[in-house]
């Protein structure tokens, strides 16, 4: 029986250790790698934008004829918008895949964008990470775009319906989420304390001529009208509308 309580014991022992790295590991804000730096951007007649990211970079693939042609409009030059993104991406997992990657950091490989637009956060603030979390993650993005003379354009959490979001999700992840919000101390909507965090990110390093900011009151202040009128049922993801009204945002940021 003492055998059994031992073992039981160590078990015990064994499962909170594994589970408490998992966690450290999980939330914690990333580490800063030294930027890899490609050859200089090559020659083009062509004006290349990416969008990389979360799931808006990835869905926004279907929408890239239209904010090239409003640039192409202006400039007078060929215009090619390409979208990388992965589905469900935190701003960290952002981050680590620009390194480890092959495929999410091809347009770096290209050497032949100038511009590229940041959806990163949006999940930070379903899964409820912290805002340092967030904010040393972005600063990793736009330190690794900067050192290979790529314009960073980064998107502030836009208003989409975060009570929504975690209603519709199962008890277990529910429960996972107000654990989160328990370590990381912040609240079911922390959409602004991510954009607080930002506006500390630019300022404390003195990006504001090197970095543009796509604020959300731009081009979605309108709370439920914007919701039914930008978003897909999930009031999560743009549907047309919505990714017409955020690139008429952009491509005016680019233009001038």
């Amino acid at each position: 029986m003492k055998r059994i309580l031992i073992l039981f014991l160590l078990i015990i022992v064994s499962t909170c250790g594994v589970l408490s790295y998992y966690a450290y590991h999980y939330y914690a804000s990333p580490q800063l790698r030294k930027s890899f730096q490609m050859s200089d951007n090559q020659q083009t007649d062509t004006l290349r934008i990416a969008y990389i990211g979360d799931s808006w970079a990835f869905l926004h693939h279907d929408h890239s004829c239209l904010i090239s042609k409003m640039i192409e409009d202006s400039i007078h030059t060929p215009v090619k918008v390409h979208s990388y993104g992965i589905c469900g991406l935190t701003s960290k997992e952002i981050y680590q895949n620009m390194f480890d990657n092959d495929d999410f950091k091809q347009f770096l490989q290209k050497r032949t964008y100038k511009y590229c637009f940041i959806s990163a956060g949006i999940n930070d603030s379903y899964k409820k990470m912290s805002a340092s979390y967030y904010k040393k993650s972005i600063e990793g993005i736009i330190q690794l775009l900067l050192d290979n003379h790529i314009y960073p354009i980064v998107m502030e959490i836009p208003d989409y319906d975060i009570k929504l979001a975690y209603e519709r999700q199962t008890l277990c992840k529910k429960a996972l989420r107000r654990l989160s919000m328990t370590i990381n101390g912040c609240q079911l909507d922390c959409k602004q304390m991510l954009r607080d965090a930002l506006n500390e990110l630019i300022k404390e390093k003195g990006y504001n001529n090197r970095v543009s900011i796509i604020r959300y009151k731009a081009w979605n202040a309108n709370g439920d009208k914007d919701l039914k009128d930008l978003y897909v049922s999930d009031g999560m993801h743009l549907n047309e509308t919505g990714y017409a009204k955020l690139d008429s945002i952009i491509a005016s940021t680019i233009i001038h």
